[in-house]
């Protein structure tokens, strides 16, 4: 199922059809797939092979941004159909990619899921200024942070933004995480600039976060 699903969905964002690719993963949460899956599994391989075609110009950059654009609308609806609200204090989390970067598709899973775990999360989106996130760090005081990139000329400006948030008056520190390409490719990495771990996706992330700031042993 998973690998037909794929396949739809993946032809879908070539051939530029929104309802096709609604049609694709709705059939997926149809059958049962939780929406973890159906990221990790669908959405996200088939992106990344837009991507790999957008770089081997077999697609354009209009069609790859229409791909980006159905993706993300497709991922609202998935959304909206699992979510169920809780009016209850949870762990809050502050996500943004790093300034200049553009490519933020997993972090907004990142943030979907951990909505789902119960979690309150601030989507800041792309390239968001350093003074910009210490600022919204230090007024919703979050208790995990996570910063992405995904090609290694941005690596300096994440450091710049770790170690801004470290040096920030805080009543206590959040626990930061960084995520990206560039990061799944050389995991140390993370260290080196000061984060407190990377993930190899975002369900680990998950995890993880749930690991170190509820102190959750299920999450171990």
């Amino acid at each position: 199922m998973t690998i037909a699903t794929h396949d739809a969905y993946l032809a879908a964002l070539r051939a530029g059809d929104r309802h096709a690719a609604y049609r694709a993963l709705d059939a997926a949460l149809d059958d049962g797939r939780e929406l973890g899956q159906v990221y990790l599994d669908v959405v996200q391989p088939a992106m990344r092979e837009i991507g790999r075609l957008w770089q081997e110009d077999e697609l354009t950059v209009a069609e790859e941004h229409l791909a980006t654009a159905i993706t993300e609308s497709a991922m609202s609806r998935m959304f909206e159909r699992v979510f169920v609200w809780r009016d209850l204090r949870t762990p809050r989390l502050l996500a943004a990619c790093a300034e200049e970067e553009r490519h933020q598709m997993g972090l907004r899973m990142l943030c979907d899921l951990l909505e789902l775990a119960g979690w309150e999360t601030t989507y800041l989106g792309a390239s968001v200024p350093i003074e910009s996130l210490v600022d919204l760090v230090r007024k919703h005081q979050p208790a995990a942070v996570a910063i992405s990139a995904t090609i290694a000329p941005h690596v300096p400006r994440v450091r710049d933004a770790i170690r801004a948030i470290r040096s920030a008056p805080l009543p206590s520190q959040p626990v930061i995480a960084v995520g990206g390409r560039v990061f799944l490719n050389d995991p140390p990495l993370a260290e080196r600039v000061g984060a407190d771990f990377t993930a190899a996706d975002a369900a680990e992330a998950v995890r993880l976060f749930e690991k170190r700031v509820r102190r959750d042993p299920r999450a171990a």
